[in-house]
């Protein structure tokens, strides 16, 4: 009973502690509530500016300041303001009144500069070089680009203290004029900041750490198999975590920016191993597909060549750039909708990997463009494919489709990994039956023959002794005897099939050694039977070691097995006795010792040969009946 209770509660208690550290993580992967203020005077609408029927200016004043003179600039509705001169540095300003937890101020950067006040305290300056004081400092123009935003702590009693930020102003336009844009200004809770990232990275970790974990588990799986099929998805599997990791916010602060080049062609490659993966998986058949799959690495090839040579030395993309450019993501899925055909058509019944892949594939695709559908809606989504085969592209339709392809690729392979798996086991189970079989043979034969040779011995003893008696009864008692001693001989099954003979002779030669009465009524099998040798080992062999390790617990052991032909069936019954205390489940399951698998062989077996079996319990009786077309 102990030992029962730690074989379930173990397996019970690791899934509550992995369950409990998933939902832990999981915690950090929502954000916290982003209470942000949007403070900015420039006036955007899906990122392009718009002219609002009613401008608000926040309460923002706008101003140059010489010294202690201060001139107020003029709005122009938008967001912008004229008055002032080139190159000179213009401040807006406003009373902080708004109360937000752990404040934080965020500025756009672009090529501008800046210095923050509260009050008349500096708390932030791009040029600490300079006399940062209000009215008298002069701060240039960026000599380059900034992408992040500048990100400004407040002090906790900022409220009901004036911000004025002074903005750096170009010396020359393209335009003729002269007009100032104060940058965007964000207000919000630096917690709630912070949370963003860690949300950010613990999503990056999780999804991260399963690719890499997947990588890992794919190599090993080629070490040991040699199939290039699955180093084809361990690339697939490395290539998306680096797309995790390059996707973060933060890549920038770890690692060198990568070039757009490089970052273009990593999800063309990823799509060029998943399709070498898929068509590596679909056996003979799969030598037409070969060329689309190699006519889209060519493309890729020119895509990166090309797109090496726009960087150094085109600055406008040319008619052929642009060609070579939307080619691989037309040619990846035509390739891809020529497998899932060939997949229908060909591989889905004789395939087993298809059996599964397509399936999930169908369903990882509607899934995928559900999620699309039910974020932005149906009329954008409609929109994005519409404009996206207009212009030639079929980016936005290829990029959708194939995630749920991958997704259903990886698990495909995993199930066909653990199919392999147990198909080894499986196999390396029977291999260890037909070795105990085998030894389990010698040694029937072997007593047998000693049996054998014992009776031939003393067969002449015996024939002299009858002869010498002159008494009836005598003689009637001592053939008695000598009958009763034939009849310990272990039996010899003969069935008409060699096979069948060699099981029985050698399993039931063990329960009769174990004590256990045997009784075999009849035994009729035909020779050929239409199971294989394999298969007709570890049925017969299942059947008759799950009825002795049944019985064994019996108070009167005993096993009856029939074999008989009839109508076209091979019918076969086995009945042992079993101790009804023992629990059904351990009468069903537990079959050959160590393994736990007998019954769920058998069962395998008959309906690979498209036959019947069914089991009854009749008071201390069990018995197992199977029925095969021959």
């Amino acid at each position: 009973m102990r030992n029962k209770l730690m074989r379930y509660a173990l397996p019970v208690l690791a899934l509550i502690l992995a369950a409990a550290c998933i939902c832990t993580l999981l915690i950090y992967v929502k954000p916290m509530e982003d209470m942000a203020l949007d403070l900015s005077l420039m006036y955007l609408e899906d990122g392009m500016e718009a002219l609002p029927e009613t401008p608000d200016e926040k309460g923002w004043t706008v101003y140059t300041q010489e010294g202690s003179t201060k001139t107020k600039l003029t709005p122009n509705g938008r967001g912008g303001y004229t008055g002032l001169e080139l190159g000179q540095t213009f401040y807006f300003s406003r009373v902080m009144e708004e109360e937000l937890d752990s404040p934080t101020l965020q500025l756009g950067t672009v090529e501008w500069q800046f210095s923050v006040w509260l009050d008349d305290t500096l708390i932030y300056t791009d040029c600490p070089e300079l006399d940062n004081r209000i009215g008298y400092v002069q701060l240039p123009m960026s000599e380059v680009f900034r992408e992040d935003p500048v990100t400004i702590s407040l002090p906790k009693d900022y409220q009901g203290k004036t911000l004025t930020i002074a903005q750096s102003f170009p010396e020359w336009t393209e335009t003729g004029s002269v007009v100032a844009w104060p940058t965007s200004v964000q207000l919000y809770c630096g917690y709630a900041y912070e949370s963003g990232l860690i949300s950010e990275t613990i999503q990056t970790t999780l999804l991260a750490a399963l690719a890499c974990l997947l990588t890992l588990i794919l190599l090993a799986a080629f070490v040991r198999s040699r199939d290039w099929s699955i180093l084809c998805l361990a690339v697939v599997a490395f290539l998306w975590m680096a797309q995790q990791l390059i996707g973060t916010s933060f890549y920038h602060r770890y690692f060198a920016p990568l070039s757009d080049s490089l970052t273009t062609l990593i999800p063309l490659v990823s799509t060029f191993a998943l399709l070498c993966y898929l068509t590596l998986q679909g056996g003979s058949r799969r030598k037409l597909l070969w060329i689309p799959v190699g006519v889209y690495a060519l493309s890729v090839l020119a895509d990166a060549v090309v797109l090496t040579v726009s960087t150094g030395f085109l600055t406008e993309p040319v008619q052929l750039y642009s060609f070579i450019h939307y080619l691989p993501p037309w040619l990846a899925f035509i390739s891809l909708v020529a497998l899932l055909v060939m997949g229908i058509l060909r591989w889905r019944k004789e395939n087993r990997f298809y059996g599964v892949f397509l399936p999930l594939a169908f369903v990882g695709i509607a899934v995928s463009w559900g999620i699309q559908i039910s974020l932005n809606g149906f009329g954008f989504v409609w929109h994005q494919i519409a404009a996206n085969l207009v212009s030639g592209q079929i980016q936005y339709i290829y990029t959708y489709t194939l995630s749920g392809v991958t997704v259903a690729a990886l698990i495909a392979a995993v199930v066909e990994a653990i199919r392999k798996e147990l198909d080894r086991r499986a196999e390396k189970h029977l291999m260890q039956q037909q070795q105990e079989l085998a030894i389990a043979s010698y040694q029937n034969l072997r007593h047998q023959h000693e049996e054998v040779m014992m009776l031939r011995h003393d067969m002449f003893r015996h024939y002299q002794t009858l002869l010498d008696m002159d008494n009836d009864e005598k003689r009637t008692a001592y053939l008695t005897e000598l009958i009763g001693q034939n009849q310990k001989i272990r039996p010899v099954v003969e069935s008409g099939n060699e096979m069948v003979d060699i099981i029985l002779g050698g399993r039931l030669g063990a329960a009769i050694d174990a004590g256990i009465r045997v009784e075999v009524p009849h035994v009729t099998a035909p020779e050929p039977l239409p199971l294989s040798d394999p298969d007709l080992c570890a049925l017969v062999m299942n059947i008759v070691d799950n009825a002795i390790t049944a019985t064994s617990k019996a108070a009167a052991p005993y096993i009856m097995l029939k074999l008989h032909q009839r109508d076209g069936f091979l019918g076969i019954v086995c009945e042992n006795s079993f101790d009804p205390q023992e629990p059904e489940m351990d009468a069903k399951k537990e079959t050959v010792p160590k393994h736990g698998l007998g019954l769920k062989i058998v069962k395998n077996i008959v309906a690979k040969y498209s036959g019947t079996i069914t089991e009854q319990r009749v008071d201390d009786r069990f018995i197992v009946k199977l029925v095969i077309p021959l």
